[in-house]
């Protein structure tokens, strides 16, 4: 059972504790181990929602699997473990390689021939170092292509960042917990403060640039570190508009390094072999004098290296010590893998579960935290309730407890539907009961259809010689004859819009004839309704079923006129069965808001068919009692403006205690008719109708 208090929530999410739920900043590992499934794909869906606004492009983003682990130039990858402080930093990590992915040249680091090639020296990248003039002897090595390709990565970075930066402002907090956790470090900043790392190398070059933009910059620690600077222009970076553009100035900026470097081993030989012909003279005085002059100029170098409060350098020496050494050269190694996308991301599920969470994404699911708790209690007691806004294949496959018997193997293709109809096989029997409960609930809509198409009529009363209104052209001409009365106005009498939710009890007491009578008479009012205009249909499914170990309130969207076709109920509701147990009151508090939301001011009237009480819900308390609630929850559908109609389902005698708790939950609003006798229920749809108008 879990109990959650009400205090505000902490600052641990950073920028998304603005929009996650208060419900949602909970441990992404299920209890007894593994992880919430549910839960990753609703961080998965807001994660790539957040990619596709700044990018404006619709680019996947996946979970890190056995067979996934980077990104590729055409998904996003991000690893499972999203807790706590995890979570703020993987949505950053996502925004930077969602827009790299918008505005890099992958195609650039493909081999000449296609494809991909571990040899950066036999790739287009390198031809076009070569077109940029940098080698004309074909001398450059792999080493040399891998420098250029690091500055590429960091410049191509930073006009990346400008674009989400100007972009996306209000996005900027993620950014900063990615490169808090991927980039930044406090070693980082005490090593640019003590002057380490300047010797004149390639290695320390490219330390002191990727960190330009650290406020502990010194860009007097090397030789060419200004100029460099300078011909990067942070400050004016949105100049470059491509990869290509990003591409010349890290082949520049190689070039300046590459000469320095050169001119200091150039300088550091000469130097050596002066010391060496110093120390090689006799004793005569000219030599002696020779000796100590080149002495005094070699340290008066050295000097001049050294730091204006007199700290030694990493030419000579270290401020640093080893073991802050060693967490330095990690916090390079970890700077250079951030900048090659190969930044580690934690966690990661196996391929099976990625089917499930994609289709969980997919189908739009939801985890929806709903209060049991008892009248005047006081106290919270939160549960996790699953929503599935659409049904979907993937849905029936990565759920087949929630289908009919193997459901899942007729919707992949491992058996065939049709060959195992035509001999009315076992395997198959639930399937084809099914149907033809759909086929039948197809007939009587068209038959009740026909009844409602009167509401597509209007009526029209046009009033004439009025005082106000639109003038009649017919009367202009009496206006010479004092008659002011050449106005008309035209009344037209239209049927209202309304929004029906049908919700079916799909709990195991409901197998066999009574789920098939509910959705003969749920599919008859969607017939029904989509030959006529002004009424939206839905149609879901409510139970329980167990999601990685975990026993949870489920509401499957199985229908919704608004962007279904009845296609979907011919083609899908054939795989609809019976799940756990009834959780009533909790599953319609669970989709109250949509409901309302859904129905968009229209006339709004929820149908439900069950067949008893609700039973426990596992996290409810003990004192929970399901009659009570789902009562206080009709309740407040009615305070909402949601009109309820209650049909009770039942096979045989129908027993009295049973009636009476059917009716304290419903009130007047319990209906204890035929559901498949369609007079008897357009005849209480239609009295709901006349109730609602008065």
């Amino acid at each position: 059972m879990k109990q959650r208090d009400n205090k505000p929530k902490t600052s641990v999410w950073g920028a998304s504790s603005f929009w996650l739920d208060r419900d949602f900043d909970v441990d992404f590992k299920r209890e007894g181990g593994g992880v919430d499934l549910a839960k990753l794909a609703a961080a998965q869906r807001a994660i790539a929602n957040f990619v596709n606004i700044v990018t404006g492009k619709q680019i996947p983003v996946v979970f890190q699997s056995n067979d996934s682990s980077y990104t590729d130039g055409e998904r996003v990858v991000i690893g499972t473990k999203l807790e706590d402080k995890n979570f703020d930093p993987a949505v950053g990590l996502a925004l930077h390689e969602g827009s790299h992915i918008l505005l890099t040249d992958f195609t650039l680091f493909e081999s000449v021939v296609g494809g991909r090639t571990s040899y950066i020296e036999n790739t287009k990248f390198a031809n076009a170092v070569r077109l940029l003039g940098i080698d004309p002897d074909l001398t450059m090595t792999r080493r040399d292509f891998e420098i250029i390709k690091d500055l590429l990565n960091w410049i191509e970075d930073r006009r990346i960042d400008y674009y989400v930066y100007t972009s996306a402002p209000g996005y900027r907090m993620y950014y900063e917990s990615m490169y808090n956790k991927y980039f930044n470090d406090k070693i980082i900043d005490k090593a640019l403060q003590t002057n380490e790392k300047c010797n004149e190398s390639f290695d320390d070059y490219f330390f002191h640039i990727i960190n330009f933009t650290n406020p502990n910059r010194k860009l007097d620690t090397l030789k060419s570190l200004r100029t460099i600077w300078s011909l990067i222009d942070l400050r004016n970076i949105n100049r470059l508009k491509s990869t290509d553009d990003a591409l010349k100035v890290a082949v520049e900026v190689y070039k300046i390094i590459k000469q320095t470097v050169a001119d200091e081993e150039q300088q550091e030989t000469e130097d050596a072999k002066m010391k060496i012909k110093g120390g090689s003279s006799g004793g005569s005085g000219e030599g002696d004098d020779e000796s100590e002059d080149i002495e005094v100029d070699f340290d008066d170098d050295e000097s001049d290296e050294s730091d204006d409060d007199g700290q030694s350098n990493g030419g000579s020496g270290s401020d640093l010590t080893q073991r802050e050494l060693d967490k330095l050269q990690k916090a390079i190694d970890k700077q250079r893998e951030f900048l090659n996308s190969e930044t580690k991301k934690q966690g990661r599920i196996t391929k099976k579960q990625a089917s499930v969470v994609n289709a969980l994404r997919d189908s739009g699911t939801e985890i929806r935290s709903v209060d049991t708790q008892s009248e005047g209690s006081g106290t919270a007691n939160l549960i996790d309730t699953v929503v599935i806004k659409k049904l979907t294949p993937g849905i029936i496959c990565s759920l087949p407890n929630v289908f009919a018997s193997n459901a899942s193997d007729y919707v992949s293709g491992k058996r065939d539907y049709e060959r195992d109809s035509v001999k009315n096989t076992y395997a198959c029997s639930e399937i084809l009961s099914n149907d033809a409960a759909v086929v039948k609930g197809i007939i009587l809509g068209k038959q009740l259809g026909r009844k409602l198409q009167i509401r597509d009529s209007e009526r029209s009363l046009k009033s004439t010689r009025l005082q106000t209104g639109k003038i009649d052209r017919r009367l202009v001409a009496q206006l010479g004859y004092d008659n002011v009365n050449v106005f008309h106005r035209i009344v037209t009498d239209r049927y209202k819009n309304y929004f029906i939710h049908i919700s079916i009890d799909a709990s195991g007491s409901m197998a066999g004839t009574k789920l098939r009578n509910a959705i003969t008479s749920a599919v008859a009012v969607a017939q029904a309704a989509s030959m006529t205009t002004g009424i939206r249909i839905q149609i879901s499914l409510r139970g329980t079923t167990t999601l990685e170990g975990h026993d949870k309130c489920v509401t499957l969207y199985a229908y919704d006129s608004a962007h279904d076709k009845m296609s979907k109920i011919r083609n899908m509701f054939k795989y609809l069965s019976t799940f756990g147990v009834t959780p009533e009151g909790v599953a319609f508090k669970s989709i109250e808001k949509d409901i309302k939301k859904d129905a968009k001011g229209d006339e709004c009237i929820f149908i439900n068919y069950s067949d008893g009480e609700p039973t426990d819900i596992n996290g409810c308390q003990k004192s929970y009692d399901g009659i009570e609630y789902t009562r206080r929850v009709v309740n407040s559908f009615r305070e909402l403006g949601i009109n309820v109609i209650s049909y009770f389902i039942y096979q045989g005698t129908l027993w009295g205690n049973t009636k009476h708790n059917f009716v304290r939950m419903y009130g007047l609003d319990a209906q204890f008719i035929d559901p498949m006798n369609m007079t008897q229920v357009s005849k209480t749809v239609n009295q709901k109708f006349l109730e609602m108008a008065e």
